[in-house]
């Protein structure tokens, strides 16, 4: 499906401070890339590995000319790093305009993380959710103009694939999906992509009911398709049916960052919040998501994430209490 190009959605970026985790390579990288044209006051490249980040940067001054890109650790795997990267930036810069949460990963296999979540679940959803809420105090420090603040998660259109969730059966859902013993049943690491993309949606919706009418910031998220990407670099076995298939759809990382840029920058999405956006356009979410059992469960999902980062990180409670309704 053809996408607009990025000059039908530019902004000026002017005095504008923005952040893209995730972004030494990859839909990251090529967003950060575009945005880089747009003069931005700061534009901060998140990233775990900083030799990495570094070589991203210079790949994007030597094609941009942009001189005010900075890389900064930030390693979703550890909420004591996502925590550090949130204090710094409240330090060193204070505003925040534009916030694109790209960074994400997907396992074929149980791995733990260093907090003793499973990596997929802590790096997609928790952490993701932990950085969104450590920024809201900078957010409100942005001035507010017609299109800004913003908030892009970057999701996924495999959440349509989770039909049910089973785990929604158990007291705790977050909980039961990072144990050990669950994730290495059989059938389970193979959808744990796409239940982390699902996540992603509930936790953007429920975000956007509770940031109050009166703030100007938005959140929003977005699916950028099958892309020509690194996603499944940890993936060692890849069939020749999906390899051939991807081939000939996937979307170039240049075409499948221009989702995120729309989410971002693009006035059609003014005053929406709690969307989910797909080929630049808002979409429906799944039938699990918009049906009532989907409500419940994202709002269980919404009350078990705050009490898991409000143990992760001590300054989540008095953010949330102040800054969401």
């Amino acid at each position: 499906m053809p996408l607009p190009s990025v000059a039908s959605f530019k902004q000026d970026l002017t005095g504008k401070n923005v952040i893209v985790t995730g972004s030494n390579v990859g839909l990251g990288l090529e967003a950060a890339r575009h945005l880089a044209r747009m003069n931005p006051a700061k534009l901060i490249l998140g990233c775990r590995d900083l030799t990495k980040a570094e070589a991203a940067k210079e790949s994007i001054v030597k094609s941009t000319g942009c001189k005010t890109i900075e890389c900064w650790k930030l390693d979703q795997a550890d909420f004591s790093s996502v925590s550090a990267f949130a204090d710094r930036y409240e330090t060193e810069v204070g505003a925040l305009d534009l916030l694109i949460a790209n960074a994400g990963l997907s396992m074929p296999a149980y791995t733990k993380t260093v907090d003793g979540w499973e990596t997929v679940l802590q790096v997609n959803h928790l952490s993701t959710a932990l950085l969104s809420i450590r920024l809201l105090p900078s957010f409100a420090k942005a001035t507010a103009s017609p299109i800004f603040p913003r908030l892009v998660i970057v999701s996924s259109d495999v959440h349509y694939w989770v039909y049910e969730l089973p785990e929604a059966q158990a007291p705790k859902i977050l909980e039961l999906l990072g144990s050990e013993e669950h994730c290495t049943k059989e059938g389970i690491m193979g959808k744990r992509y796409s239940v982390s993309k699902l996540m992603n949606v509930f936790f953007t919706r429920s975000l956007a009911e509770h940031i109050p009418p009166t703030s100007p910031l938005t959140v929003n998220a977005v699916n950028p398709g099958l892309c020509h990407s690194d996603l499944t670099r940890n993936r060692k076995k890849v069939t020749w049916n999906f390899y051939i298939w991807k081939l000939f759809n996937a979307r170039s990382t240049e075409v499948g960052s221009r989702t995120l840029l729309h989410a971002a920058l693009s006035k059609d999405m003014q005053g929406l919040s709690g969307k989910f956006t797909n080929a630049c356009a808002v979409a429906e979410e799944s039938d699990l998501v918009i049906s009532p059992e989907g409500k419940v469960i994202q709002d269980r999902v919404w009350e078990e994430t705050k009490e898991i980062l409000e143990k992760a990180d001590p300054k989540v409670k008095a953010i949330l209490s102040e800054y969401t309704v």
